[in-house]
């Protein structure tokens, strides 16, 4: 029986090796098999367990010890790609489907029953496949997997789910509208994709989705979601043994039968086409892609290491535009996958005055040139820094599942799994992928400008922590976080926009981007290059381009954040304490960085979510803290060098910053390793405690963008709050975020995005709510949002609800802290907010104290009753 389930192709030349994996799966198929087979298929240089049920299912085990979790993707073998004409947005709308509801659990149960886990599950819709995510501490596995298996293969769609869910869609599609980039990468995908089902995007249209009906949506279910037509991914900390058997009893009776997803390989691209585009994004992007091989072919790693190579600053690419006398501000070049098809794709961004047919006569003609330049000692570097962003990667279990799903999808040997797989490449074969793919081949361009602005139109862890306080004043955190080859490094400030000189809104975001373009030592270049050599991570701001570009962003604090391999800390930790300590603002640099984030400004200003967080903020604080990080264009063109030296010397004091530090080093190793960098900083003034204004009087800011989606934000300061108060805060936030949410957006359908929160901030109560919504829809949810406010403050909680919350933030909690320089922000966060817990078994230990009589005494002190603070933007 054992030969028959052990299928594996053996190499004549790796014999040995193969007799230890025949007896690997000969163990694991004896312990996990009764009446299914699983069968151990070949894996090319992958370094993963690859199995497959009986029923068709496949499976990939990537075993990881470092963290508790446990994540896994189910990817369904069917995507926008697959869809007729017709059919646009079937499979993004079955996506939210998904969750509305079996004949064993309803919504509020599927909701319920994964945040008492402490679990997280999402889903989301690509080209070739529709994923599921799903993350839960390893004692919880196999109840998330018994829901993921009931919610995949026994899904009721009822006609009042699909309702709620094209509502919520139609909100989705308003929201892309509004989004100035959207309108780009529709073009875009258009012109990558031309005359193949993946020139359009997933969300489908209203009209479209107004034609779903209940047996259609069903019968395309019926025909997609079986066993046969999907592929699982498992990540994190279990037994492989155990895990098969779990899979086995969740998923393995499910009959198999599906229709295979199947989508033609794109044809290649022909000819040379040039397009133009005006768009509300502020800088210029030229966009340009090249026909990619298979991903199954062995030019795919290649091209993927070539990315490397072109792309990033200090890249090739970007030194070719420099040598030009262009000013790239990002350089992009990588290969993206759909199924059986790829296109190697190079973005630039450039400032708004560039020609963008300059840069791409740059661009084309440096290509043949560039590859020919590659050293052998960079090719090595190379691959040396991909395989650290690889480690790195693998701590966030559940993006690195979503990252390889392409690769797991295109049935590419290997699929992209192994950290080495590209230690075989050398620069003969980097400049021979090129002249195959890139060099006088047929590509097609998108040449994106600025549309003329309105002016010129009108003319947890148990591991060894240490906690010091050096004689300057800098406070230094460091903990031991075993089997991880990664060292983090995440600088914190204790004040922000309480230290800027008046009439300098956004100076301390200014000062940052201008940390690395040079310091006393070094020039901006020789910064760049030793970031290359070393393979180092070094983020000093923001991305508010980026959806999440700006999460950690806040009024209140700044932060810098480094990551790099452990045997590069030393000299990795050095190069940040001198961009840190002796920044010298280059005259040239500064104007560069003002034109970025005067376009930043342009951009948030285009945004309704971003322009009603605004009024809110100078509304409501008062002018205690900044209304936005970015400033003004009035205040970002007042900015000088001196301005910024000034800054610098106040803000870049010991008694400022505070030093997180995680590493596979024991702690008090990575403290003196620091201890010396850092100890050299002036000791500054201690941070004044600011007070912020208590909210005593209703106040609404309105403001007209004209776009598809509107915004509401709204606050209120309703006092001091006691220190012994924040755990009961946070669970009866977390509660207040839930009912809000589940009842304006499931129950009402008044928006895609809410979120509503409670919270702490200098001493005092913090209520904030944000809504994006369809401006029709804006007065009656300005309605809803008082009556749910007051129907919470006179409701009751159990203590179950708490004991499901408190699962609910501890697991997102440690979700967040999978990567290391995650972990290190927390703990910077918990020494600057002087908590009396580290975010780890400890928080977990004060959330679970709460009382449901805690929660109700929080929503009667803290939550506002009639003054709020409101900005409403349409």
């Amino acid at each position: 029986m054992c030969a028959d389930l052990l299928t594996r192709r053996i190499n004549n030349d790796a014999r040995g090796k193969a007799m230890k994996t025949v007896f690997r799966f000969v163990i694991l198929s004896l312990a996990v098999l009764v009446h299914t087979d699983v069968k151990a298929i070949p894996a090319g240089e992958d370094v993963t367990g690859h199995y497959i049920l009986d029923n068709g299912l496949e499976v990939r085990l990537i075993p990881r010890q470092a963290t508790p979790l446990v994540s896994t993707l189910v990817l369904v073998k069917t995507g926008y790609a697959m869809e007729s004409m017709n059919q646009r947005g079937y499979s993004h709308l079955l996506e939210h489907l998904i969750f509305s509801g079996t004949d064993r659990r309803g919504k509020e149960e599927i909701m319920k029953e994964v945040e008492g886990v402490g679990g997280y599950i999402n889903g989301f819709t690509r080209a070739d496949y529709t994923g599921y995510i799903a993350v839960s501490h390893r004692d919880y596995s196999d109840d998330l997997m018994d829901l993921l298996s009931d919610i995949l293969f026994n899904s009721m769609i009822e006609d009042t789910a699909l309702d709620e869910a094209r509502r919520v869609v139609v909100e989705e599609i308003l929201k892309r509208k509004s989004r100035p980039g959207a309108r780009i990468d529709k073009v875009f995908q258009r012109l990558l994709y031309p005359q193949s089902p993946y020139s359009h995007t997933g969300l489908g249209s209203e009209s479209s989705l107004s034609s779903a009906t209940k047996q259609r949506l069903r019968e395309f279910y019926l025909r997609t979601y079986r066993p046969d037509n999907m592929i699982l991914l498992m990540s994190g900390s279990f037994d492989e043994v155990a895990a098969l058997g779990i899979l086995e009893r969740n998923f393995g009776s499910i009959r198999p039968g599906g229709e295979k997803g199947n989508v033609p390989a794109a044809p290649p691209l022909t000819g040379r086409h040039i397009n133009n585009l005006r768009s509300g994004v502020p800088d210029v992007q030229v966009r340009i892609g090249f026909t990619g091989p298979d991903p199954r072919d062995d030019a795919a790693g290649a091209l993927e290491l070539l990315g490397a190579f072109l792309g990033g600053r200090g890249g090739l690419l970007a030194k070719a535009l420099e040598s030009a006398g262009m000013k790239p501000r990002s350089v992009g070049a990588h290969l993206s996958i759909n199924g059986k098809s790829s296109r190697f794709i190079i973005s630039t961004s450039f400032p708004g005055e560039t020609d963008p047919h300059s840069a791409l006569e740059v661009i084309l003609t440096a290509l043949p040139v560039a590859t020919r330049g590659i050293s052998p000692e960079s090719v090595i570097a190379t691959r040396e820094r991909l395989v650290f962003e690889e480690t790195v990667g693998r701590e966030k279990i559940h993006y690195f599942l979503m990252e390889k799903a392409p690769w797991a999808i295109s049935g590419a040997p290997g699929q992209g799994f192994s950290v080495g797989r590209g230690d075989h490449l050398d620069a003969d074969e980097l400049d021979k992928v090129s002249r195959s793919f890139l060099v006088d081949k047929p590509y097609v361009a998108l040449l994106v400008v600025p549309e003329a602005s309105p002016k010129e139109k009108r003319g947890s862890t148990s591991e060894p922590l240490l906690r010091k306080t050096l004689g300057n004043g800098i406070t230094i955190i460091a903990e031991e976080r075993t089997d991880s080859q990664v060292f983090s490094m995440h600088l914190m400030t204790r004040r922000r926009s309480s230290l800027e000189p008046e009439g300098k809104g956004g100076i301390t975001d200014f000062m940052h981007r201008l940390l690395s373009s040079g310091t006393d030592e070094r020039s901006r270049e020789e910064i760049e290059d030793e970031l290359r050599k070393l393979g180092v991570s070094l983020s000093t701001a923001g991305n508010p381009l980026s959806p999440f570009g700006n999460f950690y962003t806040s009024r209140t604090y700044s932060y810098i954040r480094l990551e790099c391999l452990l045997d590069k800390a030393e000299n990795a930790a050095s190069l940040m304490a001198d961009v840190v300590v002796s920044p010298s603002f280059p005259e040239t640099e500064i104007e560069d960085v003002r034109k970025k984030m005067l376009d930043f400004v342009s951009y948030r200003d285009s945004r309704p979510s971003s322009v009603s967080s605004t009024l809110l903020a100078r509304d409501l604080y008062g002018g205690v803290l900044a209304s936005d990080v970015l400033g003004t264009a009035d205040s970002i063109g007042s900015i000088i060098r001196e301005d910024l030296k000034k800054l610098h010397e106040q803000y870049f004091t010991a008694n400022n910053i505070i030093l997180s530090i995680l590493s596979d080093l024991p702690a008090a190793e990575s403290m003196e390793l620091v201890e010396s960098l850092f100890g050299v900083l002036p000791e500054g003034e201690p941070p004044a405690a600011i007070a912020l204004p208590i909210t005593k009087e209703q106040h609404v800011a309105s403001h007209k963008l004209g776009k598809p989606q509107g915004a509401v934000a709204i606050g209120s300061i309703t006092g001091e709050i006691e220190r012994e108060d924040v755990p009961a805060l946070a669970v009866a936030s977390g509660i207040l975020n839930q009912r809000i949410t589940f009842n304006l957006r499931e129950k009402e359908g008044l928006a895609y995005s809410v979120g509503a929160s409670l919270s702490s901030l200098d001493g005092r109560s913090l209520f904030l709510l944000s809504m994006g919504t369809a401006p029709d829809k804006i007065e009656k949810a300005r309605k809803s949002i008082r009556r749910e406010i007051e129907s919470i403050r006179r409701s009751n909680v159990t203590q179950a609800e708490i004991n499901i919350r408190v699962n609910a933030i501890f697991g997102r909690l440690q979700m967040r802290m999978l990567s290391s320089i995650n972990r290190a922000y927390y703990l910077g966060l918990s020494a600057r907010n002087g908590l009396d817990h580290t975010y780890g078994e400890d928080y977990r230990e004060l959330l679970m104290s709460v009382t449901p009589d805690d929660v109700k005494s929080i929503w009667t002190r803290y939550l506002p009753r009639k003054n709020l603070v409101e900005a409403i933007v349409r």
